[in-house]
């Protein structure tokens, strides 16, 4: 699916929103997993009804209510910008998929040891590649378990 014009100021907000979290100092790793785990980040990524004119501030405010948020390592903003797009991109390519399935198959210390390889490519690239990967360690343990 190719990106219309609104998508891109989605994919900005989600960006700003993981940014925002940079702001706050929360912890990165762990903010992007209660994020993607959370009702809000159901929301987020996996609704026809987002809304952007609620933007980053608001959609902080629902998550912070619902979970509880940890001071920690932040990571570059470039980093959060990027996963923050990444995974708004992914729910807009792979709509069927819910948050919890694409944290699944790219947990953010992941992201964080793959980014500068990532980072450079298109973002629908970047999460195929991510995808396979999943698909590849999945087949690797199987192989492996008894």
């Amino acid at each position: 699916m190719g990106l219309e014009h609104v998508h891109y100021g989605f994919c900005n907000m989600s960006g700003k929103l993981f940014v925002l979290a940079n702001r706050r100092g929360y912890a990165s790793e762990a903010f992007i997993e209660k994020l993607m785990n959370s009702e809000t980040g159901e929301h987020l990524y996996h609704s026809d009804f987002t809304d952007l004119w609620i933007g980053e501030t608001y959609i902080m405010a629902v998550l912070e209510d619902e979970v509880s948020m940890e001071q920690g390592e932040v990571l570059s903003d470039d980093f959060m910008y990027w996963a923050g797009y990444l995974f708004k991109v992914w729910s807009l390519t792979y709509p069927e998929e819910t948050p919890r399935e694409m944290i699944m198959q790219a947990p953010a210390a992941t992201l964080r040891q793959m980014y500068l390889g990532l980072h450079v490519m298109s973002f629908e690239q970047a999460i195929a590649d991510l995808k396979d990967l999943y698909i590849d360690n999945q087949r690797a343990c199987c192989n492996t378990c008894p």
